[in-house]
């Protein structure tokens, strides 16, 4: 009963190093200030999804050497997060067909008006990327993995954070791109194995947690490790790492999560 996951970005929307901004040679040698647009690549024994498709994607999945894809699960509409759609064309020539595609109502309508040659009825010539789209309501499956959509408020919008749950073990709580978590969706995560979070800097954001709103959100999960992800230039990793407290973590590009496997299975 296998369950890992990688950060492919844990960036913020313009990444870091920010374009036309100077930085200090001691930030810039270390490999975990440079950040990509946010996403991670979840795996387990059955299935191997995304969560979102950064301007980063071809980047982040030559980098990671993920030769295969099932499914496309997306949080959001906003670039950062749906920008590298199109070259999912390559998972289509390796699947030899389309690539199963989950998001909301909202964010599919909006994916069908940014990739608009590509969601039709078909055919699609060899080399294209071919959707195969799935509007989601509620909770689904895919895999050996049970996904629960998580609204979260994100300025005049709503995103879906995602709940990953494993043979009834709640394995993750992606909670990406907002500013609270709501109630409800706090008493759906308890109990899980590991949180991540978004705490895009140290002063207040119309509509990111802040670092110490996601200490709290942090501290009222109450996940075995919890990791910060969206992360701006405020934070140099060494230095501000060292100031969380234990079973907290920044994330890094490249970083992955793996489970031990559950004695039995």
């Amino acid at each position: 009963m296998s369950f890992s996951f990688i950060f492919l970005g844990s960036g913020t929307s313009q990444g870091v190093p920010i374009i036309g901004r100077d930085y200090s040679p001691e930030f810039l040698a270390n490999p975990k200030n440079h950040r990509t647009r946010s996403s991670i690549h979840v795996a387990t024994g059955q299935i191997k999804l995304n969560v979102d498709t950064t301007p980063d994607f071809r980047t982040q999945m030559l980098r990671e050497n993920i030769r295969w894809l099932d499914a496309v699960i997306f949080t959001h509409a906003h670039a950062d997060h749906i920008m590298g759609l199109d070259d999912c064309r390559r998972y289509c020539d390796l699947r030899g067909g389309p690539l199963p595609v989950y998001a909301d109502k909202e964010t599919m309508a909006a994916l069908r008006r940014v990739f608009l040659y590509a969601f039709h009825d078909g055919p699609w010539p060899k080399g294209y990327f071919a959707p195969e789209p799935h509007e989601i309501d509620g909770p689904f499956t895919l895999g050996d993995l049970d996904i629960t959509p998580l609204p979260l408020p994100h300025g005049r919008m709503t995103t879906n954070g995602y709940l990953f749950v494993q043979n009834g073990v709640k394995r993750l709580a992606y909670l990406n791109d907002c500013k609270e978590i709501p109630e409800q969706a706090l008493g759906q995560v308890a109990g899980v194995e590991v949180a991540v979070l978004d705490a895009l800097r140290h002063s207040p954001h119309p509509t990111h947690m802040s670092l110490d709103e996601a200490l709290t959100a942090a501290r009222r999960i109450g996940a075995g490790r919890t990791y910060f992800t969206h992360l701006t230039h405020d934070y140099d990793h060494d230095l501000s790492q060292a100031e969380l407290p234990p079973g907290v973590e920044l994330a890094f590009d490249g970083m992955k999560v793996e489970y031990p496997t559950a004695p039995g299975s």
